[in-house]
C-alpha cells in the first residue's frame, strides 16, 4: 500500500489511498490575500477559486455578530438581446420561488425567522443576491444561496413562471409607467444608444417581450449565465474562512461549470447630432436632462468626470445652483456621471419652475438656453485648485462611508473584481481621485461636454385644459415587431443536476447564537441640561453627531401654520448671520464635513459628519448656524417657494414665526 501526501500544493489537489486506489480530491485556490496597512484604508480579504470557477471572497469583521452573504452574477440587462428584454429581472423573482430543497418562499421565511434580511437587485451588468444574518445561521445562508445556483430549474413550473410575469409586469405600471417622470430612463436609453445596444432597454423589459417569453426561455436564461464561473460568492462578517471555505466546497463544490462568459466588447455610443426626446407628464415641475456620453466603470476619466460633475452641479457653490436654484429657475439642478461596465452617461438634469419670478412662462427652450450659457459661463470662469481639493474632499469622505458596512465593503470588493479581474481596494479608489489634477477636468470637459452633441429628455406637465382622468401613459416599445432567431450562446444547453455525497435536502443545523457585545458607552449631562450619550468605534475614522430636540411638528403654533417645523430645519441648513450660503458651505467642503438640520413629527434633529482632526472646526460651525441663524428674506422665499409644490401644505408666513426652541433639558446628543 502506497501513501502519497501532497496537501500542502493548495489548487492542485490532495491524495488519499483507499485498497491501492488513488484518487484526487481537488482544493480551492488561493488567488489573492490582502492584509491592513498602517496609514492605508485597506480592506483585508482572501480570494479563492473553486475547481467549477466560482470565485470566493472572504473578508473577516468580527465588530458584530453577524455575516452577510453576496452572490453576484455576471449577467444583467446588457447580457439580453432585442425582442428578449427583461429576463434578467424577471430570473431576479424566480430565483425567489423555491428549489429543489427549499420550498416555495421558504428562502424568505427561513431567514426572517433567523432575524436576518435579504434581498436581491438586478442592473444592466450583474444581478446580486444578498442575506444578512446571525453568524450562527451562516450555513444555512450558504445551503440556500447554493441551492437555487444548483438545483432551481426543476422547480420552476408554469404556474410559477405566470404569477412572476404578473408580478413583474405589475412592477412595471407601478414603478416605471405610473410613477412622475418614471419612463425618463427608458426614454434616454432609446435615444443615447444606437438600437439593439444593450444599453437601449430598461432593466425591468417591456411588457411585449415579458408576454411573448415561455417557461423554456427562462430555463435556457439560467443555464446560460447563472453557472458558479459566471459568479462570485461574497462572505464577510463573524467568520472563520477555513470553515466558509469547507461549507462552500461542500454545497459549492458539486455544481458543474456553466457555459463560458465572455467580456463584451461593444463600442461607445456616439450622438452624431443633438436629439430631443419630448413627452408629457402629470407633473408639476417641467424636466429636462441633457446627457453626454461618456465612459465606462473604472475607465481613466472617470475619476476626473465625476469630480468635474461634483463641481459642476454638487452644493451651494457650483455655477448650476447658482444660475438654477438660487436664481429661482429651477427647484433642483444637479450635474451627475453615471457610469457602467459598456458606457456612461455625463448628466444635466434640471427640474425647472414653470414660470420665471417675474411670471413668464418657461419653455424647453428657455431651459436649454441658460444650460448652454452656463456651461459657457464655466468655461470662462474656470476651475480653481480650491473648487478640486473641496470635491476630493467630500469624494474621499463618501467613500469612507462604505468603510461603515460588511454590505459595503463586500460589494465593492465583489464588483471591482467582477469587472476588472484584478486587485483592487479602498485605497485605489481613493487614491485614483486624489491624483486626478486641475489639467485632467479641462481635459475631460473639452473631450466630452464642451461643444458635444447630446441627447435631451424632456418631460411637460400636462396642459391646464387637458382631462387628468383620461391621460394614459405608455412605454413604447421598439423592439416589439422584431422576429427574434437563435441567439448566440444558447445552442445545445443542457442541465446537469449536481451529485452529493450527503443529503442537500436537510437543512443545515443552526449552531448556538453569539451574544452581541454591546460597545462600551459613556453618559454625561452638562450644566445647562443636555444629557450626552458617546460610544467609540474604530471601524470608520469619522465621528457622527446626532442631536436631538423635542419639538416637531406636533409643536407648531396652531391651524394654519403647518409646515412651520420644516421650513425652520431647511432656514438652518442655509446661511447665518456672519455667513451667505455660500460661504458656510464653502467651510464645510473644505473639511470634508457635512451638518443638516430635520423635523419629525414629535422631535427636530441635528446631523454633523466629519473627521476625527475636522470635529472642532466642525463644531465652531454648528454653533454658528445653531446660536447665528441668518433667516435672511430671500433665503426664506427661496425655501418656501421650493417647499410649496411640495407634498407638505404650508399656509401664509412671516418671518416672524420662525421661533428656534432650543431647550436644554429637551435635548439628547449621541456622538460616535
Amino acid at each position: 500500500m502506497s501513501l502519497i501526501i501532497m496537501s500542502s500544493l493548495r489548487g492542485f489537489g490532495q491524495v488519499s489511498d483507499i485498497e491501492n486506489v488513488t484518487t484526487f480530491i481537488p482544493h480551492p485556490k488561493l488567488l489573492e490575500k490582502v492584509e491592513a496597512k498602517e496609514g492605508e484604508m485597506i480592506i483585508p480579504y482572501e480570494k479563492w477559486q473553486l475547481p467549477n470557477g466560482l470565485t470566493i471572497i472572504l473578508h473577516e469583521d468580527h465588530s458584530d455578530p453577524l455575516v452577510h452573504v453576496e452572490v453576484r452574477y455576471h449577467v444583467g440587462s446588457g447580457r439580453e438581446t432585442a425582442g428578449k428584454s427583461g429576463f434578467a429581472h424577471f430570473f431576479e423573482h424566480m430565483m425567489f420561488q423555491g428549489s429543489d430543497n427549499v420550498g416555495d418562499d421558504e428562502h424568505f421565511k427561513i431567514i426572517s425567522s433567523a432575524g436576518g434580511q435579504m434581498n436581491g437587485y438586478t442592473t444592466n451588468d450583474n444581478t446580486v443576491y444578498f442575506n444578512t444574518v446571525p453568524s450562527n445561521n451562516l450555513e444555512t445562508a450558504l445551503w440556500l444561496e447554493a441551492d437555487r445556483m444548483g438545483f432551481l430549474i426543476d422547480a420552476v413550473t408554469q404556474d410559477k413562471f405566470e404569477i412572476q410575469r404578473k408580478t413583474v409586469k405589475n412592477e412595471k405600471a407601478q414603478n416605471q409607467i405610473n410613477q412622475p417622470y418614471g419612463l425618463s430612463g427608458e426614454l434616454l436609453g432609446q435615444n443615447l444608444y444606437p438600437p439593439g445596444h444593450p444599453y437601449s432597454w430598461p432593466v425591468i423589459g417591456y411588457v411585449d417581450d415579458l408576454d411573448r417569453a415561455d417557461v423554456n426561455d427562462l430555463k435556457n436564461f439560467f443555464m446560460r449565465w447563472y453557472g458558479p464561473n459566471n459568479a462570485i460568492l461574497s462572505v464577510g462578517g463573524d467568520i472563520n474562512p477555513k470553515e466558509v471555505l469547507d461549507m462552500a466546497m461542500k454545497y459549492y463544490g458539486p455544481i458543474p461549470r456553466g457555459s463560458e462568459v465572455k467580456k463584451q466588447r461593444i463600442p461607445l455610443p456616439v450622438v452624431p447630432d443633438d436629439k430631443y426626446s419630448n413627452s408629457k407628464d402629470d407633473v408639476f415641475f417641467p424636466w429636462t436632462q441633457m446627457v453626454f456620453p461618456s465612459v465606462p466603470r473604472f475607465h481613466r476619466d472617470e475619476a476626473a468626470l465625476d469630480l468635474l460633475a461634483d463641481i459642476m452641479g454638487d452644493g451651494n457653490n457650483s455655477i448650476f445652483y447658482k444660475n438654477f436654484v438660487k436664481s429661482e429657475r429651477a427647484v433642483e439642478s444637479v450635474v451627475y456621471n453615471n457610469t457602467s461596465e459598456l458606457a456612461g452617461e455625463f448628466t444635466i438634469l434640471v427640474l425647472a419652475y414653470p414660470m420665471l419670478k417675474d411670471g413668464t412662462p418657461v419653455s424647453f427652450n428657455d431651459t436649454e438656453d441658460q444650460i448652454r450659457k452656463t456651461l459657457e459661463e464655466f468655461e470662462k470662469t474656470g476651475i480653481t485648485e480650491k473648487e478640486l481639493e473641496r470635491a476630493k474632499a467630500k469624494t474621499y469622505s463618501s467613500l469612507l462611508n462604505q468603510m461603515g458596512s460588511v454590505f459595503g465593503k463586500i460589494s465593492m470588493l465583489s464588483e471591482s473584481y467582477m469587472l476588472l479581474g484584478k486587485p483592487y481596494n479602498l485605497q485605489n479608489e481613493i487614491d485614483r481621485y486624489n491624483k486626478v489634477t486641475k489639467e485632467d477636468l479641462v481635459r475631460v470637459f473639452t473631450r466630452y461636454i464642451k461643444g458635444r452633441n447630446a441627447v435631451f429628455v424632456n418631460i411637460w406637465p400636462l396642459p391646464a385644459n387637458e382631462d387628468r382622468k383620461k391621460f394614459k401613459k405608455e412605454s413604447y416599445n421598439p423592439n416589439a415587431e422584431l422576429k427574434i432567431g437563435p441567439e448566440p450562446g444558447y445552442a445545445g444547453l443542457s442541465y446537469t443536476k449536481p451529485e452529493d455525497n450527503f443529503d442537500r435536502s436537510e437543512k443545515p443545523a443552526q449552531k448556538d447564537s453569539k451574544i452581541a457585545v454591546i460597545p462600551d458607552f459613556y453618559r454625561t449631562k452638562l450644566d445647562n441640561g443636555i444629557e450626552i450619550i458617546g460610544a467609540e468605534s474604530k471601524e470608520v475614522p469619522k465621528v457622527i453627531v446626532l442631536i436631538n430636540i423635542e419639538g416637531g411638528h406636533l409643536m407648531e403654533l396652531g391651524k394654519g401654520e403647518t409646515g412651520t417645523a420644516v421650513l425652520c430645519a431647511a432656514m438652518l441648513d442655509e446661511g447665518t448671520a456672519n455667513f451667505t450660503t455660500e460661504e458656510i458651505s464653502a467651510q464645510l467642503e473644505d473639511l470634508g464635513s457635512s451638518i443638516s438640520f430635520s423635523s419629525s413629527r414629535a422631535s427636530s434633529g441635528i446631523y454633523v459628519s466629519t473627521l476625527p482632526a475636522n470635529l472642532d472646526a466642525t463644531l465652531k460651525i454648528l454653533e454658528e448656524k445653531l446660536f447665528n441663524p441668518g433667516f435672511r428674506e430671500e433665503d426664506f422665499k427661496r425655501v418656501k417657494k421650493q417647499l410649496l409644490p411640495a407634498r407638505f401644505l404650508i399656509s401664509l408666513f412671516t418671518e416672524s414665526q420662525y421661533l428656534v426652541f432650543i431647550i436644554p433639558e429637551r435635548t439628547m446628543m449621541c456622538i460616535s
